[in-house]
């Protein structure tokens, strides 16, 4: 029997996250079963739980990979000096991404309530993506790009809170073109006093 190096592993643990992130997304957390993972791959469950013990491990992985595609999607966004449009390309690329997984983010808000390692899971979440975007912030100012004076956690905290909302009105069924104006509306509200190119 050959032995599975560790490179193998790896992509068979994302291969099964990425399925798993499809059937959490369409099913639901509490309908979702390792077995329709394993469907889904074309695999027996015991091959899947070779790599999740559960899926509750399962599900739980899948979000905590969060506060690392927030701080990847705004270190790909924010790359010029125009801090508009650069908010802009931002929303765009948490729109696409959210017409294919988003749901599970509102999917782990649902269970918190009733699954407390999930609703652990949300508060260490929130408190990295506070300090991903606090720090994020801090780096514009140093930049130059924003003004000294703001404070960089309380405006990190309203638009944590913004992007989760704009996020909320897509999954009720606004249009993006509607739910990129409310975004838009709301940076301007925000940030736009403290640009340091205000109009």
């Amino acid at each position: 029997m050959p032995k599975v190096v560790a490179g193998y592993k790896e992509e068979a643990r994302k291969t099964i996250l990425e399925t798993a992130a499809g059937v959490f997304a369409r099913k639901g957390y509490r309908d979702a079963t390792m077995d329709d993972v394993a469907k889904e791959l074309g695999v027996s469950k015991g091959a899947v739980y070779q790599y999740f013990t559960s899926k509750d491990e399962l599900f739980q992985e899948l979000c905590g990979k969060a506060a690392k595609l927030v701080e990847e999607r705004l270190s790909t966004s924010f790359t010029g000096p125009d801090l508009r449009r650069a908010a802009e390309k931002y929303m765009g690329s948490e729109l696409d991404r959210f017409q294919k997984r988003g749901v599970l983010m509102f999917e782990a808000f649902a269970e918190a309530p009733r699954n407390q390692s999930i609703n652990k899971l949300i508060r260490n979440n929130y408190t990295t993506v506070m300090g991903v975007m606090t720090k994020f912030l801090e780096a514009l100012k140093e930049k130059g790009s924003l003004r000294g004076e703001m404070d960089s956690a309380s405006v990190a905290a309203v638009l944590i809170a913004l992007r989760h909302g704009v996020l909320a009105t897509v999954l009720m069924g606004v249009r993006r073109e509607e739910a990129m104006r409310v975004w838009m509306d709301g940076i301007e509200a925000v940030l736009g006093p403290y640009m340091a190119d205000e109009r």
